[in-house]
């Protein structure tokens, strides 16, 4: 391409499909107050009895719940989707009258989002809420009721992993940081500047050019905008889009996936734009779009924001790899082709799902690209292997792409003892 050829690219992000709700006042005072102190993660079992004390030193008036007394949501769940525990502990909350939630303590990925979760389901029904937290996760909070509909998610940031310290300095901290910040979580008034940004929920075209600029440009737009993933990409202009929609045999606006967590509509433009930058090949695009589709599966997504960094990956069998020319044989994920569809399903998860590494993809030490395998089926029959896809009811003649997540880094197990009893013990537990 010419040196300082302009392009004119197009986003690879739909647009969000939850409208926020109109949240409730906040409280003007705790005094008389029904106060539900729920979840259970990471010492709860200390923080919620000394909230608890706490509060009726101060409120003698108010009436609180702790821990089991009431129950807890669990994660909310997307659009459209009804999930029994968030159902019945709103009507639960609605029974005993409760003014207000106090939720944690989101301390890793996957519990973050659980106790976040009984925030979002209480406010969705007009109650306060404020979700406690430790560093690094109090952003996952944000984030996560943002993508929910609750534009302002009030939190109390633990000082430290809750597990560091012992009791009588969760205790203290309980009572000297956390405890502030709840106060004031509950009772001062929501204001505009805290909303978190979102996608606008008003109809675009998603064929309009959102930046124009050289490849330099374009790169730095990109990364500013946290929709790469920090490599050079190639840009996503209409024309290169359109060669991947021929391939697919859809329209722009053909609807692909809602994918979570952040809900966004998935449309197959925001799908070839992610395979454009991936450098992916026109002719893959069908891939694409079903390994876009099968990100959607609960099974897939429940590992991503674990502090574990459990590695999203995907495998395909059957004739589309051998007609795409996809490798299948040794070092096959280093190969162009495999690595060009695994850097798609990195860029994918950011842009089309929404997860962020250090705001709901909270990996420890971060994580690897993903890779795309293929299964040798040809070698599988002369051994007597059952392909995967066959194994799963398809044809060995079907087409077929499988996402999944390994967790190949960051939770080794490296016993520090010489006891045989308990390096079995560690081996059993890493492999249960």
């Amino acid at each position: 391409m010419p040196a300082g050829e302009i392009f004119h690219v197009v986003s690879p992000v739909g647009q969000a499909s939850v409208t926020p709700i109109e949240q409730a006042p906040r409280l003007g005072t705790l005094d008389g107050k029904r106060i539900a102190i729920v979840g259970g993660s990471f010492m709860a079992s200390v923080t919620h009895p000394e909230l608890k004390r706490i509060i009726l030193e101060e409120y003698p008036t108010a009436t609180v719940y702790v821990l089991n007394e009431i129950g807890s949501a669990g994660v909310y769940p997307g659009p459209g989707v009804r999930r029994r525990s968030v159902e019945d502990f709103q009507k639960r909350l609605t029974e005993l009258d409760i003014d207000a939630v106090i939720s944690g303590n989101g301390g890793c990925g996957l519990c973050t989002p659980k106790e976040a979760g009984s925030s979002i389901a209480a406010e969705y029904i007009g109650i306060p809420s404020v979700t406690i937290a430790g560093p690094g996760f109090d952003t996952q909070v944000a984030v996560t009721a943002a993508n929910n509909g609750v534009e302002v998610a009030r939190v109390a940031k633990y000082p430290g992993a809750f597990t560091a310290d012992d009791e009588e300095t969760i205790r203290s901290n309980t009572r000297n940081i956390l405890w502030p910040q709840i106060k004031e979580a509950l009772t001062v008034p929501l204001s505009d500047s805290e909303k978190l940004n979102k996608s606008s929920n008003t109809d675009i075209d998603s064929r309009q050019t959102v930046y124009s600029g050289t490849l330099d440009d374009i790169n730095i737009y990109f990364n500013e905008m946290n929709q790469s993933d920090g490599l050079p990409i190639v840009p996503p202009t209409m024309d290169r889009v359109n060669e991947f929609l021929k391939f697919g045999g859809v329209d722009y606006d053909t609807p692909v996936a809602t994918l979570p967590i952040a809900h966004r509509n998935t449309l197959a433009l925001h799908v070839a734009a992610c395979g454009v930058m991936a450098g992916c090949k026109p002719e893959y695009m069908p891939v694409l779009i079903a390994m876009t589709k099968a990100m959607g599966a609960p099974e897939f997504r429940r590992t991503l924001a674990s502090t574990h960094a459990w590695n999203p990956y995907c495998w395909l069998n059957g004739p589309v790899a051998r007609q795409l020319g996809i490798d299948c044989g040794q070092g096959e994920i280093s190969e162009d082709a495999n690595m060009s569809i695994g850097r798609f399903m990195n860029l994918a998860l950011k842009n089309l799902s929404g997860y962020y590494v250090k705001q709901d993809r909270m990996g420890t030490f971060g994580y690897l690209m993903p890779w795309c395998l293929v299964e040798n089926e040809t070698t599988c029959r002369s051994i007597g292997w059952t392909p995967y896809h066959v194994e799963q009811g398809f044809d060995i003649n079907d087409s077929a792409v499988t996402v999944a997540s390994a967790l190949m880094w960051g939770n080794n197990m490296a016993p520090s003892t010489d006891s045989p009893e308990r390096i079995m013990q560690l081996v059993a537990w890493d492999i249960t």
